[in-house]
């Protein structure tokens, strides 16, 4: 049994204990510093971090933060130096790099460097040039865009020089651009004529390929139209032919080749009929088909919503004043000819000829039939015509003849 003495020598004791425990001094944590004095390096070089610390066993880690990602290296501790060196895929990547010196779970040290690109390694140049086509002008330009690289395709620093050249027919222009922002760039404005417009870029001594953009004539503008014929009758059968004049923009150039002219023709009756052609070296031509009866054409070319010509008066003459027709079987068989032409020839085949058949002056039908060898038949069938009488309008090239009314047997 601990008597009242005892426990009080035990407290004394203890007291005793606490205070000389108290009055030791505490642990030093460990000082590390930075012996490197570089916080640049060009890119491809080796980077090699080394601290200084007193002890030499200490084993801290460096935890990278790069472009690639963050990492944890381990070092060699040479006698209190202690060597960290980077992957050699780390120093290969320009950029900021953040580093943090840890011991014993704590941070002991922090800073940055940066890897700049290596200018001693070979250029490397990406270009891009657009848009690749252009109009004459100068309302237009094309950009050519250069990113200058060193052989690990980081960009070079900013400021670096960089030529932007372009060519068109015997100009060449030299312009020298500094590098922002890893870009060099130049707009390169359309010139008044048309053709083809090389570029290209150089750094250092490196130089690249030509790249090209075509400058095209720019929009059209008004021009003149002529036509020719073989002659001015009104046959249903010859071609007419109409072409425009050679076609520029207000610069002078041809314009391109396939520029759609709509040719819009208006008849005497304010009927419009249309006919088309492409331009193949600044020139469209287009055919259009003689009428059939006595007619007079009014034509003007339209580039549509851009150009537009002169306006042409065409007329065309009837090739007969008169023409023959007789009835037989009965009445029932209408032949409609010979049809003679303006030499007294036979007209072509395939010329219209149109019967409207009347019964007490009111219309019952309409009969069509395309000439062969100069006639037209027209069988009056009785099935279909049962009345006792009919009267007849025949029309063909323009000319109109009315019959007298003719009886029929419908036994």
């Amino acid at each position: 049994m601990i008597t009242k003495k005892t426990a009080l020598l035990f407290s004394v004791f203890a007291l005793i204990l606490v205070a000389f425990a108290t009055s030791l001094p505490k642990s030093k944590q460990l000082k590390f510093t930075l012996q490197t004095p570089n916080s640049n390096f060009e890119a491809g070089n080796k980077i090699n971090l080394v601290f200084l610390t007193p002890s030499k066993t200490a084993k801290p880690k460096l935890f990278i933060v790069h472009d690639y990602g963050k990492t944890l290296l381990n070092g060699k501790n040479n006698n209190g130096k202690i060597s960290f060196v980077l992957p050699d895929f780390y120093t290969k990547k320009a950029g900021v790099v953040s580093w943090f010196l840890i011991n014993n779970d704590k941070n002991c040290l922090k800073g940055t460097f940066e890897i700049f690109p290596n200018d001693k390694t070979e250029t490397k140049i990406e270009n891009y040039l657009g848009p690749p086509s252009i109009l004459a002008g100068g309302s237009e330009y094309t950009m050519m865009v250069t990113i200058p690289t060193d052989s690990y395709d980081n960009p070079k620093r900013t400021n670096t020089p960089t030529l932007i050249k372009h060519q068109f027919l015997e100009n060449i222009t030299v312009d020298q651009i500094k590098t922002k922002d890893f870009i060099a760039w130049k707009n390169i404005y359309s010139p008044n004529k048309s053709g083809k417009l090389l570029v290209s870029t150089q750094c250092d001594s490196i130089a690249v390929k030509e790249i090209e953009t075509e400058v095209y004539p720019n929009i059209a503008t008004n021009f003149t139209i002529f036509f020719s014929r073989n002659h001015e009758f009104a046959d249903g059968n010859q071609i007419t032919d109409l072409s425009t004049s050679l076609i520029k923009d207000a610069y002078g150039n041809t314009v391109s080749d396939g520029t759609l002219v709509s040719f819009i023709i208006r008849t005497k009756n304010n009927y419009v009929l249309k006919t088309f052609g492409t331009t193949i070296k600044g020139i469209a031509s287009a055919k259009m088909l003689h009428p059939d009866h006595k007619e007079t054409y009014s034509i003007k070319g339209y580039v549509t919503g851009i150009a537009e010509s002169n306006s042409l008066v065409i007329n065309y003459k009837p090739i007969i004043s008169n023409f023959n027709y007789n009835f037989s079987n009965k009445n029932r068989l209408l032949t409609v000819g010979p049809l003679k032409s303006f030499m007294n020839q036979i007209v072509p085949d395939g010329i219209r000829v149109v019967v409207k058949i009347f019964h007490n002056n009111k219309l019952v039908d309409t009969e069509l039939e395309e000439s062969a060898k100069g006639l037209a038949n027209f069988y009056i069938s009785k099935d279909f015509y049962k009345e006792k009488t009919y009267r007849f309008e025949i029309t063909t090239l323009g000319i109109t003849k009315k019959t007298s009314i003719l009886n029929y047997d419908i036994n």
